[in-house]
């Protein structure tokens, strides 16, 4: 039970930092798996989880528009797929205390838009290539974890280039006494920007590249039924330069940044199944560009609840308020809603049912604009047909408001999914994914279907 329990969360840590990290969302199936721990009370999980107690993000752009492909919705896996005695699970590779799972994914398919355009579209036979490795300590008392995916996305003929996206984490989970830990973190993730977005200039060749760097420190204790964490972090992006249609260069590293914060929680427990909280948390965000006074200080407040209602629903959910203080005189002070909610629904042993939203702001580049106003949802929903076979599907709907600047984008991804495993070690995947992105700027409307079938290698 405890090798169990360790594995669960070792990947809800390593994954919700690697999401930290960048905007684009792999699929998560972290949250809902505490649900599946047999023969232990429903109780919330403490405040240092990472899930709950988030890093500092590095993220500041938009997300639906600045990266592509678009962040997927999160998606859910019952019971029978991360079943400890599930006969179709990877086993792993055992190094000493650690255990290492590689997996390798080859699929092939087709793209009708590569290049995410209004009109003019050429549909592209589509390469995509997938990496992953995890690894998990099997100490009695701390643990480390560690996380990195990679991914190629080559087309026929290269044109477009090929899109190269990745994240990698490592989190060291120090235990003080029975109350207390002390969590520090490193991640890095990469991805391809999307040819047409506002963010970009409007004749780009290809997409270029934005990396992030991030390091954490959180520190939480449990003081009778208050729970109180702190938590710390410095995250660094960097923009790869871009190239123009006629071959020239354009030099991205004034929009290089470094963005630090720091937030405390206090929470309180009213019972095992409700654990209300409030938060504050200040950050700083400072542009290697001199002269454009985008340089920021911004303060957020959140008040919410970690709800745990019976063992089929739980989850957690906050709002506040984020006001930010930039240089720059023509942006002034910028304020506005902030919230964040995660449920899960487990109706039955084999279907999870997952329910996630954000609000935020976030940094622009759009001419006019003073920030970009994003909201998200998404609900994704997976069922085991048989203990080998998974099907999942996901619908996600994601708006970006310009504000100043009269411009407005939304996106809506639809997607379905099989996972048919053969063995512990083969699987054959298959996707389907459908976006459609409304835009109030002249031209900048697509629609594009991705079909891939593949094969996965795992131990």
């Amino acid at each position: 039970m405890s090798r169990v329990a360790a594995r669960l969360r070792a990947s809800t840590l390593a994954a919700t930092c690697a999401a930290a990290a960048l905007t684009w969302w792999t699929p998560d199936v972290r949250a809902q798996e505490v649900l599946f721990v047999e023969d232990e009370p429903p109780v919330l999980r403490p405040a240092r989880d990472e899930a709950v107690f988030a890093p500092v993000r590095a993220e500041v752009q938009v997300p639906v528009t600045r990266l592509a492909p678009p962040p997927p919705a999160p998606a859910a896996t019952p019971t029978a797929a991360i079943d400890a005695s599930d006969p179709y699970a990877p086993l792993g590779i055992r190094v000493g205390a650690f255990t290492l799972r590689p997996s390798l994914t080859q699929s092939l398919g087709w793209d009708s838009n590569p290049n995410r355009v209004e009109t003019g579209a050429e549909a592209r036979a589509l390469s995509r290539t997938e990496g992953a490795l995890s690894l998990e300590s099997g100490w009695s008392r701390h643990a480390l974890t560690g996380a990195a995916r990679g991914q190629i996305d080559a087309y026929r003929g290269g044109d477009p280039e090929p899109r190269v996206s990745g994240d990698a984490s490592l989190a060291l989970r120090i235990d003080i006494g029975r109350e207390s830990a002390l969590t520090l973190t490193g991640t890095a993730a990469t991805a391809t920007e999307r040819v047409g977005s506002p963010e970009l200039p409007g004749d780009l060749r290809d997409g270029p590249q934005t990396s992030t760097l991030a390091a954490n420190a959180a520190f939480d204790t449990r003081l009778g039924l208050l729970a109180v964490g702190l938590r710390g972090g410095i995250a660094r992006t960097i923009n790869a330069d871009a190239t123009r249609v006629d071959g020239t260069t354009i030099d991205r590293s004034g929009d290089d940044l470094t963005q630090t914060a720091a937030a405390l929680r206090l929470g309180y427990e009213l019972s095992p199944r409700l654990v209300p909280f409030v938060e504050a948390e200040i950050d700083e965000r400072r542009y290697d560009e001199l002269g454009t006074a985008r340089d920021s200080v911004g303060l957020t407040g959140r008040v919410g609840t970690q709800i745990g209602l019976t063992r089929l629903v739980v989850g957690e959910v906050s709002a506040g308020w984020q006001t930010r203080d930039y240089d720059d005189d023509a942006r002034g002070t910028v304020d506005g809603a902030v919230a964040q909610a995660r449920l899960v629904w487990t109706p039955t042993p084999l279907t999870t049912v997952t329910l996630a939203g954000e609000s935020a702001l976030a940094d622009t580049n759009v001419a006019d604009a003073r920030t970009a106003r994003t909201q998200r949802a998404s609900l994704a929903i997976a069922h085991a047909a048989r203990r080998n076979l998974i099907l999942d599907a996901a619908l996600t709907f994601a708006q970006t408001d310009y504000d100043g600047a009269g411009l407005t984008e939304e996106l809506i991804t639809a997607s379905a999914g099989l996972e048919w495993r053969l063995n512990r070690s083969l699987a054959v995947t298959g996707r389907y994914t459908h976006e459609r992105l409304d835009s109030t700027s002249a031209g900048a409307d697509y629609v594009a279907d991705v079909a891939l079938v593949g094969l996965r290698i795992a131990r």
